[in-house]
């Protein structure tokens, strides 16, 4: 696939989380929306925002469907965001406790945030973190794994496509 084919499947497959995407329609979409954001950096935060959130659903869409290219479920993607988001909450609320006993802001030291804070919460930010570590890195490695060649259970491999 081209990388004009792979940006208009990009888009006229928008919302489709169906059906199977190849490896060179996943890759000429990230470089796509790479090049995107890079474009729109310079503009300010209110395009950038707009744009980002413009091609956020064909994103999460050709990657789930580059999951299914591999036998994947597209719930693969989940893991490294769930994580991550335990991580952060798990942050602000060990954060907050810390510095709930300032009655002074001119008090706080941002250095001793987690200060007080139980072992248990930095081991769940840890293991949160790491395991959005693995299995962010799994995901790239899905998407660089070959097709499967055959039928899978989410259909058959995308046709092959001439460059235009």
């Amino acid at each position: 696939m081209s990388f004009i084919s792979a940006i208009q499947s990009g888009f006229r497959n928008y919302a489709k989380f169906k059906g199977r995407a190849s490896r060179s329609e996943y890759w000429w979409w990230t470089l796509f929306t790479f090049l995107v954001q890079i474009a729109v950096s310079g503009f300010g935060d209110g395009i950038g925002g707009v744009v980002s959130l413009a091609i956020l659903l064909p994103s999460l869409a050709v990657q789930v469907r580059r999951l299914h290219d591999t036998n994947r479920t597209g719930w693969w993607i989940l893991w490294p965001i769930v994580s991550l988001g335990v991580a952060v909450v798990a942050f602000i609320v060990a954060a907050v406790s810390g510095t709930a006993e300032f009655s002074d802001p001119s008090e706080w030291d941002p250095t001793e945030v987690l200060d007080g804070v139980s072992g248990g919460t930095v081991a769940v930010i840890a293991v949160a973190l790491l395991f959005a570590l693995v299995t962010g890195i799994a995901n790239l490695v899905f998407t660089l794994q070959r097709s499967q060649p055959t039928e899978n259970r989410f259909g058959p491999p995308p046709p092959p496509r001439l460059p235009t």
